[in-house]
């Protein structure tokens, strides 16, 4: 059966290595946040919520056109435990109970619909789970969970993401393998290489 899904982007943080805002930066033939928000709109039963903090209005007016819900987390400096927290706190005041939340960053640009459809598949097959994604030494985001953990989500505060939870659930996770596509984005140099990567 397919379930209505909620998913947050989380785009509130902001990086002084990078220069400039990082949700900006060019990626294919747009920008990192403009990337992810196209993914998100290509899969099915899905409500899009973009969670941002640093330099919201510069970024606001980049993606204001896309028919996805903006929200501005103040709070953005606490970390992404609290941006997490914000977007739950969004989602429980929709009239529709959404079944799950799928959260990724807008730092994973190697991230493709086909892996958020794979987890959106194995989400659909087992109910109440935590579907996440296996990296090389970890696991993590992309991931959906299912509406019971939201009160834990809504409880996240530090700066560790849903790390916190994964942890202490992973003997029931379902993960699916991320293959060479988790690289994330936080210098010049990670991102230098990626575009090199997108080239070849």
């Amino acid at each position: 059966m397919t379930k209505k899904i909620a998913h947050i982007i989380l785009a509130a943080g902001s990086s002084s290595r990078l220069g400039s805002p990082k949700q900006l930066l060019p990626w294919k033939n747009t920008s990192l946040i403009a990337n992810e928000i196209e993914k998100s709109l290509k899969l099915k039963n899905l409500e899009t919520l973009i969670v941002l903090g640093a330099h919201f209005e510069i970024i606001l007016k980049e993606i204001k056109h896309f028919p996805v819900v903006i929200l501005h987390n103040k709070n953005w400096e606490l970390g992404m435990g609290a941006s997490i927290s914000f977007g739950i706190q969004q989602i429980l005041k929709y009239k529709e109970n959404f079944e799950g939340v799928l959260i990724t960053l807008v730092d994973q640009p190697l991230i493709d619909e086909e892996h958020l459809n794979n987890l959106i598949s194995k989400f659909n097959e087992n109910q109440d789970a935590i579907i996440a994604t296996s990296m090389k030494d970890r696991i993590g985001v992309p991931a959906i969970f299912a509406r019971h953990y939201f009160k834990e989500l809504l409880l996240l505060k530090e700066d560790y993401g849903a790390r916190q939870i994964i942890k202490k659930y992973e003997s029931h996770i379902i993960n699916i393998d991320g293959k060479d596509k988790t690289d994330d984005i936080d210098t010049k140099e990670q991102y230098k290489a990626l575009l090199e990567r997108v080239k070849q």
